[in-house]
């Protein structure tokens, strides 16, 4: 069990079985919705419990290739905690809500193509200009 939750408690939950390592992504909302670009592993939706939810609230993406997703977000300090396409079977959670130690790592950088102008990737994971469907650029 890997539990997690928002900066000021108001939200919690647990995580049953195995996270994928982390993608992060750079895309322009990403970089809204977190103030950077973001970190998120992923597990099945039925591995997902949420056990203290008073504040969590979700955004409905009305517009572009996100138009099928909530972003869940703690309404009391702000943090940001899952991403999810609710025609998938699986659920974003936003690595840093995790509690550590996580025994995860960075494994790839997606939507490269929309990343800030403010900043360079590093490491040598694979890049993607869009998502991992695409190859690696």
């Amino acid at each position: 069990m890997k539990p997690g939750g928002c900066l000021c408690g108001a939200v919690r939950y647990e995580i049953q079985g195995e996270l994928r390592d982390v993608v992060d992504c750079h895309c322009s909302k990403c970089r809204k919705f977190h103030g950077h670009y973001s970190a998120y592993t992923s597990v099945p939706v039925k591995d997902l419990k949420i056990v203290k939810s008073q504040n969590l609230k979700w955004y409905d993406s009305t517009k572009d290739e996100t138009a099928h997703v909530s972003r869940w977000f703690c309404s009391k300090c702000g943090s940001s905690l899952f991403w999810y396409p609710r025609s998938h079977e699986k659920i974003s959670v936003a690595a840093g809500s995790l509690d550590e130690p996580t025994g995860l790592q960075t494994m790839a950088h997606i939507w490269i193509s929309q990343m800030g102008d403010y900043y360079k990737i590093y490491d040598d994971h694979p890049q993607y200009k869009r998502g991992r469907r695409n190859p690696p650029s």
